[in-house]
């Protein structure tokens, strides 16, 4: 799953963008499925990227709703539904409210996934009292993903809302503690999943610390608000295991870097949950 949020497709260009669908299914080489990202402000030039990562080979298109424009259900249904039409690739409806301002309702998606070709939800409801209303999407129309991490991931199993996985930005450099996560989930062994959960706990807590410290100018209610810092935090991150999470440049902005205090706060979680 690549040109999501947490990959900045909003800072690249449409061929940097096209290039990351490029070198992701290329370098896959048909092993696992390609999800790639094609959002953009309006129909037309999402349609121009969902086209082309058929044509690269990706094997789904994951899109927002329109975030510049907000519409109303109808709207948002014709938008999704014209996407589609469009190309013979599966479609991943992508519901990110922090993001795109807009909170999918469920019997939008159970509506959407009647659509031959839209097969798959990323779901970034921040309300888990929302998770027993996906009941309403028929299983055998779309597979369910919750696209908010490892804490929820388990509170909507708990709830009995079966995601057949979750997205995550720990991964990209811890993939063994999600994946206890995610194994723990999966055989219903929630006091084993908890006790997996429990060793992410202070690398949250360190997130929340940074986000505290960078005052947010959002009109969205806190519960629904994105803060930049958790995606430098995992590019740090990934430079601190040994991997290329990247370098900063001002044409990154609004993406903030953490300063060096922070860095080598950083590196001690890491340490502390085993990381390095």
């Amino acid at each position: 799953m690549t040109n999501g949020s947490t990959t900045e497709f909003y800072a690249n260009s449409i061929e940097e963008q096209k290039k990351v669908i490029k070198v992701s299914v290329d370098t896959v080489g048909g092993a696992i499925p390609v999800i790639a990202g094609v959002s953009q402000a309006a129909a037309r030039q999402t349609i121009r990227m969902a086209k082309y990562a058929e044509e690269a080979g990706a094997d789904c298109a994951m899109l927002l709703p329109p975030y510049l424009m907000h519409t109303g259900k109808e709207g948002t249904y014709q938008y999704f539904k014209t996407v589609a039409e469009a190309v013979n690739i599966g479609i991943m409806v992508y519901n990110d409210p922090s993001k795109g301002g807009t909170l999918l309702p469920t019997d939008l998606v159970a509506r959407l996934a009647k659509i031959e070709n839209i097969v798959a939800y990323k779901d970034c409801t921040p309300d888990a009292g929302d998770y027993p209303f996906n009941a309403l999407i028929d299983p055998e129309d779309m597979v369910l993903i919750n696209g908010m991490d490892e804490l929820y991931y388990v509170a909507s199993a708990a709830y009995g809302a079966r995601y057949r996985g979750f997205a995550s930005e720990y991964a990209n450099f811890a993939p063994r503690l999600s994946y206890d996560i995610y194994e723990a989930v999966e055989a219903e062994n929630f006091k084993k999943a908890h006790e997996a959960l429990k060793k992410l706990f202070p690398l949250w807590s360190f997130v929340g610390k940074v986000q505290s410290s960078r005052e947010s100018i959002s009109v969205l209610p806190v519960f629904l608000r994105a803060s930049t810092p958790y995606i430098s935090i995992g590019k740090t991150a990934m430079n601190l295991v040994g991997l290329r999470g990247g370098t900063y440049n001002r044409e990154q902005l609004p993406l903030e870097e953490l300063t060096d205090e922070e860095k080598k706060e950083l590196k001690g979680v890491l340490e502390e949950i085993g990381i390095i």
